[in-house]
């Protein structure tokens, strides 16, 4: 059982909901889906936990695949969906998404979950792997935030910009936080980048391959 398949099972029983599970769609999503054109309105959500944003995508008339560390999460993403969607239970970082499918990849929350060099390593397969002008919408948090998360606040430095707190629901679990600087670097390979950083210190990042 995974750390967050822990926390899925007990948000079920009536228990925290922990990080972003309490989250609403976010506004620049909302913004982002209505100013973009795509070409088969098929979408990969990478940690797509008990599937908000898929069941939202899935109203707006796209195809809808996720993936997620928690069986948990899976079963609930697919009961909410109730359709053909290919919902599996993997370790993102070992995930091989399947070449020129999807014309948009997001991922909330998620994706630091591990050193940066598997984050980086990450994003540069979504690159590769997206259909042309395939689009992003992904989430990354601040490195100031390491410093104001109430998670942090007992933590082990694992390298620079790499937390692991030492208490919570997520004791020792990998988190990368970042600065802009390294965010418009690691995203230079997408075209038409944008990034906000939102109200509780995350970067949203936008573009287009």
């Amino acid at each position: 059982m995974t750390i967050w398949d822990k926390i899925y099972k007990n948000y079920q029983k009536g228990g925290l909901a922990w990080a972003s599970l309490s989250e609403g769609i976010h506004p620049l999503f909302r913004s982002f889906l209505v100013e973009s054109e795509f070409s088969s309105k098929s979408v990969l959500d990478i940690g797509c936990g008990m599937g908000k944003y898929l069941k939202f995508l899935q109203s707006k008339g796209f195809k809808t695949d996720g993936i997620d560390s928690s069986e948990t999460a899976v079963e609930a993403t697919k009961n909410l969906l109730g359709d053909g969607s290919m919902i599996l239970c993997v370790n993102m970082f070992e995930f091989e998404i399947p070449r020129n499918k999807y014309d948009l990849i997001i991922s909330i929350s998620t994706i630091h979950h591990g050193t940066k060099e598997n984050v980086k390593r990450l994003i540069r397969e979504i690159h590769a792997l997206i259909r042309k002008n395939g689009k992003i919408f992904i989430t990354l948090p601040d490195l100031e935030s390491a410093k104001k998360w109430d998670t942090f606040k007992e933590h082990e430095n694992l390298s620079r910009g790499v937390y692991a707190p030492l208490s919570g629901p997520e004791k020792g679990l990998p988190h990368s936080f970042y600065s802009k600087e390294e965010i418009e670097i690691i995203f230079s390979i997408f075209k038409e980048v944008k990034l906000d950083l939102d109200d509780i210190g995350r970067w949203i990042i936008r573009g287009e391959k």
